[in-house]
């Protein structure tokens, strides 16, 4: 059977689903289309063996039967979702306990870097007082000194006031 791309509406079509335009494209092309034709004749056939097929009630051991193995399925079930909770549960605690670890070890860098900065100011400022050709006064000296502790003083109170 050659492939058309129209056959892909004629389920549709059968089933009265399309709207009058489209149905009358579809009668149209099924006229002149014989790979199209065939499909919706194997269609309306198929459609009819199933409508003249009546349904049937199930026996007594048929339902008992479909009984037992509902009850088989759903223990297994239960066991499965037992274990799935389980493991949703250590997901869980272990992705809090990870998220936690990220935030403390964040705070612990960033407390880091901080005291990297601080002690690089310190060393800077000591070298150049160290290195200068022309010796610092004693006057500059003390300013700079204490400049450097209140920055160090504003650098622990900053940090009493995060935790």
């Amino acid at each position: 059977m050659v492939d058309c791309e129209n056959q892909v509406r004629l389920d549709a079509y059968h089933d009265g689903e399309l709207s009058p335009a489209e149905r009358s494209a579809v009668e149209a092309h099924v006229r002149d289309c014989p790979s199209c034709a065939a499909e919706l004749a194997a269609i309306r056939s198929m459609s009819g063996a199933f409508a003249e097929t009546t349904s049937r009630e199930p026996s007594h051991e048929q339902l008992l039967q479909l009984a037992r193995s509902i009850r088989v399925e759903s223990s297994d079930s239960r066991m499965l979702l037992r274990l799935f909770r389980g493991t949703a549960v250590a997901a869980a605690v272990l992705l809090a306990c990870a998220l936690a670890g990220a935030v403390y070890l964040s705070q612990r860098t960033k407390a880091a870097a901080h005291e990297a900065m601080v002690l690089d100011h310190v060393a800077i400022w000591s070298q150049a007082a160290a290195f200068a050709a022309n010796p610092i006064s004693d006057e500059r000296q003390a300013e700079q000194q204490l400049r450097l502790a209140q920055w160090i003083a504003d650098d622990l109170r900053f940090r009493q006031e995060e935790r």
